[in-house]
């Protein structure tokens, strides 16, 4: 990377900004954190060995954080002056649509997929996975409740339906992110901790997705679509179902925790399995089309210098297919 300083820097004060947010025990503090962690992320953005969307995405991402980062700090003040009146619930419905609008949930998720079309697949997998944490922890201590539940069913219906047009992989991803973000939320609605193991489980499957793709040099479902390999064909196909919960893989694992969790209320039970029904939908369709068509020409199509890496490739796929059993046994 071209950069003024090592990654390493970078990549530490974005582990320290995280730190300083979930550790803090004022609102100034968990705000100091989130700058910190942005202002660290936004070098790693701009990459000029990468395509030209890194520079569009840096500024995007940082104008969207940068306000609701002001918003956070604001509801903050606002948490001190209206402490005791009975319109006290105000801050909490603020600071929950600013934190929400950090995660990039439905309604404000607009950003969220042009940001992560300009990344390369690391900083995908940080915005995908890192970059929640902070926000969902403070989001766990400060939300309001029927704001929270109602973000969370617009996200995991628009996650779901605004994926299925899509053949670029990391749009995908996060649109797949925005839906599970919906999952996410309605667990801390209801049990505020058991979120944690969803988003465990959640960054390992995206960690797979993303580290294959990586390997693979794949960006788009067509150059998936060019590949003479089946075998690359069939783990693509795994870990994606597997990220959409298909039973018995091992990302059905966290949604049958949100399940029990969320037994009690039907309507917003079957509106969530409804939205995950419709992204195994898209998925299966699409992966399926990478079995059937083939192109004959591939003289532009150079192959990826990635089989070496097929061996650790295979051993994550592997515990896509096996992980709910010991896990389904801890939780137990």
């Amino acid at each position: 990377m071209n950069l003024y300083f090592p990654p390493f820097m970078y990549s530490f004060f974005l582990f320290s900004g995280t730190l300083i947010s979930i550790s803090s025990s004022s609102l100034f503090g968990m705000w100091m954190g989130l700058e910190i962690n942005l202002m660290s992320f936004i070098p790693m953005i701009i990459n000029l060995e990468s395509n030209k969307k890194s520079g569009e995405a840096a500024i995007k991402y940082f104008l969207i954080q940068a306000m609701a980062s002001t918003v956070v700090i604001f509801s903050s003040l606002m948490f001190f002056l209206f402490s005791g009146y009975s319109f006290s619930f105000t801050p909490n419905i603020i600071i929950t649509l600013a934190l929400c609008m950090k995660l990039g949930m439905a309604p404000f998720h607009f950003w969220f997929p042009d940001v992560i079309e300009g990344l390369n697949w690391i900083n995908s997998l940080i915005l995908l996975t890192w970059q929640k944490i902070s926000p969902l922890v403070i989001l766990s201590l400060f939300f309001y409740p029927y704001t929270l539940i109602a973000m969370a069913l617009i996200s995991a219906i628009m996650g779901a339906i605004s994926g299925i047009n899509q053949t670029s992989m990391r749009k995908i991803l996060a649109f797949s992110s925005i839906s599970h973000l919906g999952w996410m939320t309605s667990i801390m609605y209801f049990n505020s901790g058991l979120w944690l193991n969803y988003f465990i489980i959640y960054s390992f499957t995206s960690f797979i997705l993303c580290f294959s793709f990586w390997m693979l040099n794949l960006n788009y479902f067509s150059q998936l679509t060019l590949s003479q390999n089946m075998n690359e064909k069939f783990m693509i196909f795994i870990n994606l179902l597997s990220l959409g919960g298909l039973p018995p893989l091992l990302g059905f694992l966290p949604k049958w925790i949100a399940m029990m969790v969320i037994s009690n209320n039907f309507p917003v039970l079957i509106i969530l399995i409804m939205s995950s029904l419709i992204t195994l939908y898209f998925y299966t369709r699409i992966c399926f089309s990478t079995f059937t068509l083939y192109m004959q020409s591939m003289t532009w199509y150079q192959k990826s210098k990635t089989s070496k890496n097929f061996f650790m490739m295979s051993i994550l796929t592997f515990f896509s297919l096996i992980g709910i059993v010991p896990l389904s046994l801890i939780n137990i």
